[in-house]
C-alpha cells in the first residue's frame, strides 16, 4: 500500500519542537495501517538533507537564520533575558513583516523544495517561525495542500503562531485555545488534544520502585530528577548544588539525585568532577527520559512545555524554576494552580521546597494524583487522526 506523505516542519530552537515532530513521526511509523508517512524537515537551516535534492532551485549557503538557530541554546543558558527581550519585541506591530522581508522568501523556497522532493500531500508546522512561510509555500504551489499547525506551547501563544489560512490548529490546553481565538483564529479550527508526546510516555506501567530497580538504582531510596531542557538551562548547577547542600544535610543523605544535562557537555563535565554528599547520577542526552521520570519521586526542572507535559503524562509532581521569558511563563500557574507541583524563584528556595516535599510523602503523592486530569496520553493519535481527516477532505471536498 502506498503511503500518503506528510511534511512536518520543525527546528532545533529548543528541544520541544523536535520532540513534537519526532513524536508524530514515531506515532505514524508505529501505526502503518494509517497509511501515512511523516517526514521531518527543518526549513530554518540550510543543511537539511532534503535540500540536497533541490540544489538547483534553493540556495544552500548558510543564511543569518542558520546562525540564529545555532545560538539559541547558548542564549537561553547564559542570557535568558535576551531571549525574553527578543520574544516580546517580535510581538510588536511590524516586526513580523520585517522578519518575512529578511527571511520569508528563503524559508518559503525551502519549504516548496521539500514539498516537491517528498511529493507531500499535507504539511504540518510545529514551529511559529515557519507558519507563515508554510502558507506562502502552499499559495505558490497553487494546489489544495492541507495545512495543520501544532502549537508546542501549553499556555502562552506568540502572535506568530496565528495565521487564518491554516486549515487546523492543535493546542495543548484550553488556555492556549483561548489565546489563539484572541489572535483571530476561528474556534471551529482549533482542537484541544494536548501536546503530542512520544509513544513511550503512554506505555509506562512500572512503579517508581520497579523502575529504579530496572535502572540499577536502590529501589528503597527516594529519587529526584533534575532537568534543564535539551540545553541544560535553568541555572541547573546552582539549583542542584543548593539542593545537595540543604536536602542531604537534613537526614536525607541516601536520596538519589539524577541530573540530565542534555547537550550541555561543560555542565556535565563539571558535575562529574564534583564531590557529592549522596548518591548522584550524571547523564547527558538520554533516549529514555520517560524511564528516569518514572523512577523519580519529583521532577525539578525549568517549566518548558514539553518537559511539563511529559512529567504530567508519567504522573510525577513538578518543582518548577523561573520560566524562560515569553512562552514558559504561563506554565507555572497551569501546574501550581492545579496542585500538580510547586515553583521556586532561586536555588535557595528550590532546596527548601524540595526538602519539604521529600519530608511529606503524603502531600507528594497527592500532587502526583493531581497530574491525572492534566495529561493527554492520546494526543499523538488524535493529531494523526486530524491529519488523515484533512487529507481525505482535500481528496473528496464534497464529502
Amino acid at each position: 500500500m502506498t503511503s500518503t506523505r506528510v511534511l512536518v516542519l520543525t527546528s532545533d530552537t529548543g528541544s520541544g519542537h523536535r520532540s513534537v515532530s519526532r513524536a508524530l513521526v514515531a506515532g505514524a511509523s508505529g501505526a502503518p495501517e494509517r497509511g501515512i508517512e511523516l517526514i521531518e524537515f527543518d526549513p530554518l537551516v540550510s543543511g537539511d538533507p532534503l535540500l540536497a535534492q533541490e540544489r538547483g532551485t534553493v540556495g544552500v549557503r548558510p543564511a543569518l537564520m542558520d546562525r540564529v538557530v545555532g545560538l539559541y541554546g547558548a542564549v537561553i543558558v547564559r542570557a535568558p533575558w535576551a531571549w525574553g527581550l527578543a520574544f516580546h519585541l517580535a510581538a510588536l506591530p511590524g516586526m513580523r513583516s520585517i522578519y518575512h522581508a529578511l527571511h520569508g522568501r528563503t524559508v518559503t523556497s525551502r519549504i516548496r523544495a521539500a514539498i516537491r522532493a517528498t511529493r507531500a500531500q499535507a504539511v504540518v508546522s510545529v514551529h511559529p517561525l515557519v507558519n507563515d512561510a508554510m502558507v506562502a509555500a502552499r499559495n505558490s504551489e497553487g494546489r489544495d495542500l492541507p495545512l495543520l499547525t501544532v502549537v508546542t506551547d501549553l499556555v502562552d501563544v506568540h502572535p506568530w503562531w496565528a495565521n487564518g489560512a491554516v486549515d487546523r490548529y492543535v493546542v495543548g490546553t484550553g488556555d492556549a485555545a483561548g489565546a489563539l481565538i484572541g489572535l483571530g483564529i476561528e474556534p471551529s479550527r482549533i482542537s484541544v488534544t494536548g501536546i503530542p508526546l512520544r509513544p513511550t510516555f503512554g506505555r509506562v506501567t512500572s512503579s517508581a520502585r520497579e523502575m529504579r530497580e530496572q535502572l540499577g538504582l536502590d529501589p528503597a531510596h527516594p529519587t529526584v530528577l533534575f532537568m534543564g531542557g535539551g540545553d541544560g538551562a535553568g541555572r541547573l548547577a546552582e539549583v542542584v548544588g543548593a539542593c545537595d547542600a540543604v536536602v542531604r544535610s537534613r537526614g536525607k543523605e541516601v536520596t538519589r539525585f539524577v541530573v540530565i544535562c542534555g547537550r550541555n557537555e561543560p555542565l556535565r563535565a563539571a558535575f562529574e568532577a564534583r564531590e557529592w554528599r549522596g548518591p548522584t547520577t550524571i547523564l547527558g542526552q538520554v533516549a529514555n527520559v520517560h524511564e528516569w521520570m518514572t523512577a523519580s519521586d519529583v521532577v525539578v526542572t525549568k517549566p518548558g512545555s514539553l518537559t511539563v507535559s511529559e512529567s504530567l503524562a508519567i504522573g510525577r509532581p513538578l518543582l518548577l524554576g523561573p520560566p524562560l521569558p515569553g512562552q514558559e511563563e504561563g506554565n507555572i500557574p497551569f501546574v501550581c494552580d492545579n496542585g500538580a507541583g510547586m515553583a521556586y524563584r532561586d536555588a535557595t528556595e528550590a532546596s527548601m521546597l524540595l526538602d519539604g516535599m521529600l519530608a511529606d510523602p503524603a502531600s507528594l503523592w497527592e500532587m502526583g494524583q493531581r497530574t491525572f486530569p492534566l495529561r493527554h496520553l492520546k494526543a499523538t493519535e488524535r493529531v494523526l487522526d486530524l491529519v488523515q481527516s484533512l487529507v481525505m477532505k482535500s481528496r473528496n471536498p464534497q464529502s
